[in-house]
């Protein structure tokens, strides 16, 4: 019904105006439609953050840790849309004595689409913000779990670390990288942090 009010109105509006003004207003609303349509389409063609390789992650986290999300929260926040706690199952770098980890995500970053959900297993790459943490390089710094298995992990073995889009139904912009044991994980990316420790030193 408030659809027909609508229409009537519409229709009352468009017979009250002159005709060159209605015309005018119509071909207005048209163009409006049309540059919408074309900058909505354009900017999600175009949405391509840059991806950061395994040691860029390395070496931009304050945390790296295997973890499970133990909850996550929708919040109003002018950067972030959501606060998760994570259990740290195990910390490969940070402080070691730390149980849990509050992260913000679902950043207001243009492009970013890092999110948690309840009872993911994950390797997360962490950055300080403020009283709690972001994730390096958003969803790009987050790797799902399975068993003791890291899916799509994006190893500096595999050239540079970014593999093609997948073609699977997965989201277009996601780079895929392949799974890897998490001991084998672990291992490089502590490599690459005795690496950047030795060229501290020189």
């Amino acid at each position: 019904m408030p659809g027909l009010f609508r229409c009537r109105a519409l229709i009352h509006l468009s017979i009250r105006l002159p005709r060159p003004t209605y015309m005018r207003l119509s071909i207005c609303v048209l163009a409006f439609s049309l540059f919408f349509w074309l900058w909505s389409s354009s900017a999600s063609a175009q949405c391509n953050m840059r991806v950061m390789d395994a040691r860029e992650l390395t070496l931009n986290a304050d945390l790296i840790a295997r973890a499970r999300v133990r909850s996550v929260k929708s919040i109003r926040n002018p950067m972030y849309g959501q606060v998760a706690v994570l259990e740290l199952v195990e910390v490969i770098y940070g402080d070691p004595r730390r149980r849990e980890a509050r992260v913000w995500a679902m950043s207001a970053t243009y492009c970013a689409r890092d999110a948690y959900a309840p009872q993911q297993e994950m390797l997360v790459f962490l950055a300080r913000d403020q009283t709690s943490f972001h994730t390096v390089n958003w969803q790009y710094g987050q790797f799902l779990m399975t068993n003791d298995t890291v899916e799509d992990w994006r190893s500096r073995a595999d050239g540079n670390g970014v593999a093609t889009p997948a073609s699977d139904g997965r989201r277009p912009d996601a780079p895929l990288g392949r799974p890897r044991p998490f001991a084998e994980v672990k291992q490089e990316i502590l490599t690459l942090l005795e690496e950047a420790r030795r060229s501290v030193r020189r």
